[in-house]
């Protein structure tokens, strides 16, 4: 998950934009991981019980990367954490469910779409003065949004609808990781400039 403050963005001081700009990689690594995983989930021919077991593993690792990562706002670790241990919690929930059914999984993974949807876009909205790729984070929240809704409402879902769904959802989501993990690491130089006033204007108030 793309993981920000929704209530409180964090400071914007040289320190914090180093900070953030230096966890990059996690970020990279972590769509890297999204964008494979997608490719396996659509080019592959599962069973339901094999689908759930790799979805729910995929969420497990996601997790584990997200709690080790720091908000793109600038916002607390502890909200990371947080949000990467939820993550996790799904997973475990996802493979573990007695009889795994598509409809299970379509529910699960639907409402924890919706909630990193929403969370992004409203996250996107509150640290829109000094995140240069908010639009991005906005609209791809807006998209997940909707997704989850059609995956929430859809309790016919058959295991092509939900392969294609998941996959594709994953590969896309993987992709918009790569791309903020490259605006992360060129964070300092874009906001250097922007620092200093930001700053001090806090300071001074």
């Amino acid at each position: 998950m793309i993981v920000t403050n929704p209530f409180s963005p964090g400071s914007l001081t040289r320190e914090t934009i180093n900070t953030v700009a230096r966890g990059w990689w996690v970020l990279m690594l972590s769509g890297i991981v999204g964008v494979v995983a997608g490719g396996i989930i659509l080019f592959t021919d599962w069973t339901v019980s094999q689908l759930v077991t790799f979805v729910g593993l995929l969420f497990i690792f996601r997790g584990v990367l997200t709690a080790v990562s720091l908000p793109v706002d600038g916002s607390m670790r502890s909200w990371a954490v947080a949000v990467g241990l939820l993550e996790v919690g799904i997973g475990i929930g996802v493979f573990t469910w007695p009889g795994p059914t598509l409809l299970v999984l379509a529910l699960m993974i639907g409402w924890w779409v919706l909630f990193s949807g929403i969370m992004t876009t409203a996250g996107a909205i509150t640290a829109r003065d000094f995140l240069p790729y908010w639009g991005l984070m906005l609209a791809y929240g807006i998209i997940e949004t909707l997704f989850a809704f059609w995956l929430i409402a859809r309790p016919d879902v058959t295991l092509v609808a939900t392969i294609l769904a998941i996959g594709l959802w994953t590969m896309v989501y993987g992709v918009v990781q790569v791309i903020l993990s490259f605006e992360l690491k060129n964070l300092p130089r874009r906001l250097g400039t922007a620092a200093s006033p930001v700053t001090s204007t806090r300071a001074a108030a």
